[in-house]
């Protein structure tokens, strides 16, 4: 049975939104909300400390320590034994928090502040004896960097012998770009609240992050959040996360009278001297993902070096292809970069066409492919890593991953096609600004031709006739798995782990 779910990635705008929306119209308390933080919070501290001792709660004077406050009581009503330690003068804590505070101290909760450089000693001594210490200091409202006493506490909190769990995300963390301000908790295990938040995946968020539980679920509803998304769209239409229930999506039962024919014809167009590999991987990535035809056309001066190591493909010079009935393209891996007019008689036609390598590059410095490209109406999909991306854009690859969002945006305004950008986390983005992220993945994936794999498991998918929005991130999200995986180190070996899941993939479809 498919399950197909979504997991929204929220700006803080669009979280303080949501919050509001349902203080207004669900007739949920501020106060109930931050109960139900507290009960998620409790548990997941309780399942990730060191070992059995005093759980230490950092605080600062938002709702975010109102949560750890909320935690603290609840586990000292179990009978462990806790320590809350409020980083600014107690006087400055107001409204619910303080209330919070109230409530924690009369159930035993020890309240140690320690609210500037003389507290050093007793901070110190207090994280010497947790098992496990609780970041809840800022939330995702922090966009100024932080200075002074709060960043000196933060460098000695970061030295403790014991996890870290960050309530929401790490302080320190801006919450829609991932950068750190001044000074950031480097969390071991991070609890969202309500929803995923853009800065635990960008920039240098997520190796803040550590582990990433699942958002704890507090009284917004899905519908909230999806409906946030639609009224906020800050930088996109809407943002998700893709999971495996998406990539199971992409690989329903087959039917035990289905041929080959049915499941799509991909063409790939690659290869030159030196890069005979880049198409042939491309095409084992398609095979892998179930596709039931893949063709290969290629330069003549290289075609018996491709047609003799490709078994399962079907090989033929470029100039001889008979392609026109294909149901989608791959264009670029390993071509070289002289192949413009093939590349413009493509463009030219109606088919599903995906843009990746050399094909990339000569766009990039062709202002006629370019004029063809914007004029396309047909499915188009451009799949750069930072510095193809950095072509297209006319700037640096510095400059794309100092923004990887704005990059992704950038190029579908600039070309109006889908984009796949490749790199820790790859971002996908949909003409109209519908974006996934791929929290997938491994440094494994950093060798040579697993781009070319993931080009032809896009096309691949594609080709045996899903949306795009269930093809395009189910393969990305699939070859970040696969690459997660251990006992391979080449590209060409990824192809026999991206089969097995995709086949027990269409078994647990078939239940």
């Amino acid at each position: 049975m498919i399950n197909a779910s979504k997991q929204p990635i929220l700006t803080a705008k669009q979280m303080h939104k949501a919050d509001q929306f349902t203080i207004d119209h669900n007739h949920i308390s501020a106060a109930k909300l931050m109960e139900y933080a507290g009960h998620a919070l409790a548990a997941a501290s309780n399942k990730h400390k060191l070992d059995g001792g005093r759980f230490v709660f950092m605080i600062g004077s938002g709702n975010n320590g109102g949560d750890g406050l909320v935690a603290a009581r609840l586990l000292r009503n179990k009978q462990v034994p806790v320590t809350v330690i409020p980083l600014f003068p107690l006087d400055k804590l107001h409204g619910e928090i303080a209330h919070q505070l109230e409530l924690a101290r009369k159930a035993g909760v020890k309240i140690r502040p320690a609210t500037s450089a003389n507290d050093l000693p007793q901070l110190d001594a207090w994280l010497k004896r947790a098992v496990i210490v609780v970041d809840a200091i800022f939330g995702t409202g922090l966009t100024r960097p932080i200075t002074g006493w709060v960043a000196e506490a933060i460098v000695h909190i970061n030295k403790v012998h014991c996890p870290i769990l960050a309530v929401d995300i790490p302080s320190g963390i801006h919450a829609d770009t991932g950068q750190v301000l001044g000074a950031a908790i480097q969390a071991n295990v991070t609890l969202p609240i309500a929803a995923y938040k853009w800065g635990h995946w960008l920039r240098q968020g997520k190796q803040h992050s550590g582990l990433m539980l699942t958002p704890a679920s507090i009284g917004i509803t899905p519908t909230t959040l999806q409906q946030m998304l639609a009224d906020y769209p800050i930088t996109a239409v809407a943002s998700l996360l893709i999971d495996k229930h998406h990539i199971q999506a992409a690989f329903p039962p087959r039917a035990t009278d289905a041929h080959k024919q049915i499941w799509g014809h991909l063409w790939v167009f690659g290869g030159s001297m030196g890069y005979t590999g880049a198409p042939r991987l491309a095409a084992k990535g398609a095979q892998a993902v179930g596709t039931g035809l893949v063709s290969i056309a290629c330069p003549t001066d290289v075609y018996p070096i491709i047609a003799a190591s490709s078994l399962e493909t079907m090989v033929h010079p470029q100039e001889q292809a008979i392609w026109q009935l294909a149901d989608v393209i791959v264009a670029g891996p390993g071509w070289g970069k002289t192949q413009q007019t093939t590349l413009t008689t493509i463009l030219n036609t109606n088919t599903a066409v995906l843009l990746d390598a050399d094909a990339l590059n000569m766009l990039a410095t062709d202002e006629t492919l370019q004029t063809i490209l914007i004029k396309r109406t047909a499915l188009t999909v451009l799949t750069p890593h930072p510095g193809e991306a950095a072509r297209l854009l006319g700037i640096t690859s510095a400059d794309v991953q100092q923004d990887r969002l704005a990059s992704i945006l950038n190029l579908v305004a600039k070309y109006n096609t889908w984009v796949v950008l490749k790199g820790e986390h790859t971002l996908v983005a949909s003409p109209s600004k519908q974006i996934w992220l791929n929290p997938f993945g491994s440094v494994n994936l950093a060798v040579a031709g697993t781009g070319d794999v993931l080009s032809g498991m896009i096309g691949g998918l594609l080709a045996t006739g899903l949306n795009p929005e269930t093809a395009i991130p189910a393969a990305v999200g699939l070859h970040g798995l696969a690459g997660e995986q251990q006992g391979w180190h080449k590209a060409g070996q990824l192809e026999h782990i991206i089969a097995m899941h995709a086949q027990k993939l269409r078994q647990a479809n078939q239940s």
